[in-house]
């Protein structure tokens, strides 16, 4: 399994318009779903939106270049936004009306009422299909009062990447605070890079508020056939919210190894709802594996009658045989989660080793906190060690959560140290557990 990434590159999709006035559940292509779940005086009047999605067919290396493009082949479309710290965003719309894979270089000019030059930015597009639909976002740093934006395209017909986001089949439902979505790679080879923009909208079509998130695993990919969940949120009202993805792929299929599988690893989960109407979920998770191997999670969660209300992904960087380590999920501003589901995918080649076997811990369990004191007793450093606290009531459901760095000025346990941490309890409890995460090697 390849390491995981952090390149930031951009590549553009296809357009998934989320209208405020659908029905519960409305299928309005082949492969996008879009649900509401806001009641009715939650929705605006309006007559709904349209969501496009252009399947596109394979093209030969020798087809696409032979094909030329003008910018009269290209719809645009622009909204402004400004943030409240004075930086302004500009997503440019495009959707590719050419028979030509592309890539796509962009250069925004802003504009002032008067007819002055404020500001400038430029971004590009790795790859963009035949039918496909994605933006571009150009952010102009602290630049305020914008009133028109001038975009200059450039085409280039021979594109280093392959365009993947027409295969990727999208469910969308919206909430009163979150677009929650899932995408599923119907393709054939690796969607690179997936990332998931939310602009919300009000009436006047207006953004008030926008969300971005990469929706993949920790290779940085949706592999074909996988399906993926992702949570955008806002902390405005809005009328109605589109949906954008951005992708790519180098043409390559990932082969699963088949090294480890779910039913070598026992998972506990716990729930837990804070008073300002966010939620959490714990994965207790065992390895009964012969592997030492890294985690990577994707959570959805569903209310009691089935419609999806949220997504968050955790992780593990590492845990090795016979250990057991914890994964924590938020889901801001969602509540009343009756069931999630998820989907673990497993790293057998991890970047980091295990140290959770080399730590001795103790936990003194006071009225008011847990005292957790851990001796490192391996050869080498225990980096970055956390513990987590689950204050459980007598029915085993959490009242409260903790967590601590148990470290030293260079987060660091070292071999031989004993470091001492509290975590504190403000409600009363039974019982508690607490887990660890941490490694050694690397950086």
């Amino acid at each position: 399994m390849k390491k995981w990434s952090l390149a930031l590159i951009l590549s553009m999709a296809i357009l998934a318009g989320c209208g405020s006035t659908q029905s519960p559940a409305q299928t309005t292509e082949a492969n996008v779903e879009v649900k509401d779940n806001r009641t009715e005086t939650e929705k605006s009047g309006g007559s709904g939106s349209t969501v496009v999605d252009n399947r596109q067919k394979k093209e030969t290396a020798s087809s696409v270049t032979s094909k030329s493009v003008s910018d009269d082949d290209f719809e645009k479309t622009g909204y402004i936004y400004e943030n409240t710290i004075g930086d302004s965003l500009y997503f440019y719309i495009v959707k590719n009306n050419s028979a030509a894979t592309v890539e796509i270089d962009g250069n925004a000019t802003a504009y002032d009422s008067t007819g002055s030059v404020i500001g400038a930015s430029q971004r590009e597009i790795d790859v963009l299909g035949p039918g496909e639909t994605s933006l571009m976002v150009f952010y102009f740093d602290s630049v305020s009062g914008i009133d028109k934006v001038d975009c200059a395209l450039s085409y280039d017909t021979s594109p280093y990447y392959k365009p993947v986001i027409n295969n990727i089949r999208m469910e969308q439902t919206i909430n009163d605070k979150n677009l929650t979505i899932r995408a599923t790679n119907d393709g054939e080879y690796n969607a690179q890079f997936v990332e998931a923009y939310a602009l919300f909208f009000d009436a006047d079509n207006n953004v008030v508020e926008y969300s971005s998130k990469y929706v993949t695993d920790n290779d940085s990919e949706i592999k074909p056939g996988a399906t993926l969940s992702a949570q955008l949120s806002t902390y405005n009202d809005f009328d109605h919210v589109e949906c954008y993805l951005t992708g790519r792929s180098d043409g390559e299929a990932s082969v699963s190894t088949n090294e480890v599988s779910d039913s070598d690893f026992s998972v506990k989960e716990y729930s837990y709802e804070n008073t300002i109407g966010d939620s959490m979920r714990f994965l207790v998770i065992g390895n009964n594996s012969e592997k030492t191997v890294g985690i990577n999670i994707n959570m959805t969660a569903y209310d009691a009658s089935g419609n999806v209300i949220g997504a968050d992904d955790g992780s593990i960087d590492v845990v090795g045989p016979g250990e057991e380590s914890i994964a924590t999920f938020y889901f801001d501003s969602v509540k009343d989660i009756d069931h999630v589901e998820y989907t673990m995918s497993y790293d057998t080649d991890p970047y980091y080793g295990s140290v959770l076997s080399d730590l001795e811990v103790v936990q003194n369990i006071n009225d008011k906190n847990v005292v957790v004191t851990a001796t490192n007793n391996g050869t080498e450093s225990a980096k970055f060690v956390e513990a987590y606290a689950l204050f459980l009531d007598s029915s085993g459901n959490v009242v409260e959560y903790g967590s601590t760095y148990i470290t030293d000025g260079d987060s660091e346990i070292k071999p031989g140290a004993t470091l001492s941490k509290q975590i504190t309890a403000y409600e009363p409890f039974d019982t508690v557990e607490v887990y660890l995460t941490g490694r050694k090697g690397g950086f």
